[in-house]
């Protein structure tokens, strides 16, 4: 559905408040559906009733709601988990809008920030992710809209030593931060990339990041087999006048790999960075209790800033995206909660910056949960990773709000992965101006060398790379 509340929305300022009052829709009037979901007597439910509880993949709650006047508002969905912190979906009239948390046993508020709701009904549902929720009802409010001073952001790195080519960067960014978006894309190959070539195929253009990981340069995955060509391909494309970041899926050193193939069959050190399968415990490297992982630890940071220095010399600075999606606990990293996860993060940090000397980093922080910030003095930019429910094309305006608030100071936000691509429309019609997305690699961009429609339309991603609000490739100017 082609620009979704662009002509209801134009009207809205941002930092408007809709006229509206708080209207409370409980969830036993709705609609339930699905192998599992049942309304449910409890005592303690507003009017003693709920709906629950999303066990099944085909698990729904459908609501419906009436919006006075087009502005933004706050989803409040009064929730309780049946066992331990559970996310699961919110969709506005089929378009995802994000995940809410129900993490306590009893009744308590999860809020979806700032939905852009146009006037008029609107259908409500929540679908499961990790399912096992119970839902008492939802509050509808007026809420405000992003302030545009959100966008004002100075351009100082947290290291002071710096590369001139790092804060050129980052003061581009702070320039253009809030005015424009860039087009970004993982390919381990570059513009050589399949999804870079089906993306020109269809678009005309070229993203002006490009993604890269520093995987297979780590030597904990080096002695088990592999060999990186990340670094080349990333002076490559700066080079060409592209602008580089970097994750780091960092895989678990070889004497703390599970024994035996994973679930798909696969060996387990191929997915050596993923928590099941691997025994390295950050909890107990981080406190002294394990040495010995620590000296490993220490060994494969020491490769990774050779390789970040080859990047130095040759000119180039990287948005560094380490230890990224941490309190998902999917990653080692993030397995043992919060503070050795911080710890960590300021320890590589140190290490990187201090003792290396890899001052061509801009350090960009992606936790994907406020507990986990390791504090302003550690991070240049806030990202989230973002994988909405195919051809969902919101600009995820809730998340966005949220990551307003992470910080102390003001902080440049950016969609740091994503599976589908927004409506570049409907992002600057809500103030939701990521300074860069950056699509993930393989089905959600191409099949077989050719473009694919699987998870973005062409309409999308053309009106996404051709628009004046975004910035390609060929937009850059020279930077250094």
């Amino acid at each position: 559905m082609k620009k979704i509340l662009a002509a209801a929305l134009a009207a809205l300022l941002l930092g408007s408040t809709a006229v509206a009052e708080t209207v409370r829709y409980e969830a036993e009037a709705g609609q339930a559906s699905g192998g599992s979901n049942r309304i449910i007597t409890d005592a303690a439910a507003s009017k003693f009733k709920a709906v629950g509880r999303f066990e099944a993949s085909d698990d729904k709650l459908e609501i419906t709601i009436d919006v006075p006047a087009n502005g933004v508002y706050d989803l409040t969905i009064h929730c309780k988990s049946t066992g331990g912190s559970k996310m699961n979906f919110l969709l506005v009239d089929g378009q995802q809008q994000g995940e809410f948390e129900c993490a306590s046993l009893t009744y308590a508020p999860s809020v979806m920030k700032a939905v852009p709701l146009s006037a008029g009904q609107h259908v409500i549902s929540i679908t499961p992710s990790w399912g096992w929720i119970i839902v008492d009802y939802i509050e509808v409010a007026p809420a405000q809209g992003v302030s545009s001073g959100a966008f004002s952001v100075e351009p100082v790195l947290i290291n002071p030593n710096a590369t001139a080519e790092a804060n050129a960067l980052f003061t581009y960014l702070c320039n253009t931060y809030g005015k424009f978006t860039l087009a970004g894309q993982y390919g381990d190959k570059g513009l050589d990339s399949p999804e870079c070539k089906a993306i020109y195929s269809v678009t005309g253009k070229y993203p002006a990041i490009i993604g890269f990981d520093m995987m297979d340069h780590t030597p904990s995955r080096i002695e088990l087999g592999a060999r990186g060509t990340a670094t080349a391909e990333a002076i490559r494309f700066h080079e060409q006048g592209g602008i580089v970041t970097f994750s780091w899926h960092w895989g678990s050193p070889k004497s703390y790999i599970r024994d035996g193939k994973d679930s798909s069959g696969n060996p387990r050190w191929w997915g050596g960075f993923y928590t099941e399968n691997t025994t390295f415990d950050i909890e107990a490297v981080m406190n002294g209790s394990d040495p010995a992982g620590r000296e490993l630890l220490d060994r494969d940071i020491a490769g990774i800033a050779q390789e970040l220095l080859k990047l130095q010399e040759a000119g180039t600075p990287v948005l560094w995206r380490p230890l990224h999606e941490a309190s998902g606990g999917w990653f080692w990293w993030g397995a043992k909660g919060a503070e050795p996860y911080k710890q960590l993060w300021i320890y590589l940090y140190d290490q990187l910056t201090n003792v290396y000397g890899c001052n061509n980093l801009i350090w960009v922080w992606n936790g994907q949960n406020a507990a986990w910030y390791p504090g302003d003095e550690y991070v240049d930019i806030i990202g989230e990773d973002i994988y909405a429910n195919k051809r969902s094309y919101g600009p995820q305006n809730s998340k966005f709000t949220e990551l307003l608030e992470y910080s102390g100071t003001s902080k440049i936000i950016a969609l740091t992965e994503n599976g589908v691509i927004f409506d570049i429309d409907q992002s600057v019609e809500t103030g939701a101006r990521w300074a860069w997305f950056n699509t993930w690699s393989g089905d959600f961009v191409q099949r077989g060398g050719r473009y694919s429609d699987e998870y973005t339309e062409q309409w999308v991603i053309r009106n996404a790379y051709n628009s004046e609000y975004v910035i390609t490739l060929d937009e850059l100017p020279d930077l250094y």
